[in-house]
């Protein structure tokens, strides 16, 4: 082999070493290294729960599945920053189609079957809440 060859092969062996240590050397588990092998190291579970209450006083309970695409996948909605942009777009969804009301969720979340916490104020429209209603996530995970 040439100088350049072994040259590749040490950086390539460089950097699949080095990527995933950020996980580690963070105090934050959403910079866990979800393309690694460090993927499987925290186990989230949530129970997740969503209602639409209109000015009528009606309360409609939304099947959650019904807005991804795979059956399965609004688990990756709950971890990191993709749950105000799923909340803007369910109420962005809900205008558009003319449904008022107010927006509420029972978000309730664990790492590794520890403690849980709320994800979401359940008190809030999450149309109208700063930030979709979304508590705190980092202070809660490194519980």
């Amino acid at each position: 082999m040439t100088w350049w060859k072994n040259l590749f092969i040490i950086i390539y062996l460089i950097i699949q070493v080095t990527l995933p240590l950020r996980g580690f050397l963070y105090e934050r588990i959403e910079n866990r290294g979800n393309f690694s092998w460090n993927m499987y190291t925290y186990f989230y579970r949530f129970q997740v729960q969503y209602r639409l209450d209109t000015p009528q006083g009606e309360t409609h309970w939304l099947a959650i599945n019904d807005y991804f695409k795979r059956k399965g996948s609004p688990g990756t909605a709950f971890i990191g920053e993709f749950l105000p942009k799923f909340h803007r777009w369910l109420c962005d969804k809900f205008r558009s189609e003319g449904k008022l009301g107010s927006l509420r969720g029972y978000v309730h979340g664990s790492v590794n079957g520890g403690t849980t916490w709320d994800v979401v104020d359940r008190n809030v429209d999450l149309c109208t809440a700063p930030n979709y209603g979304i508590r705190a996530q980092r202070e809660a995970l490194k519980k």
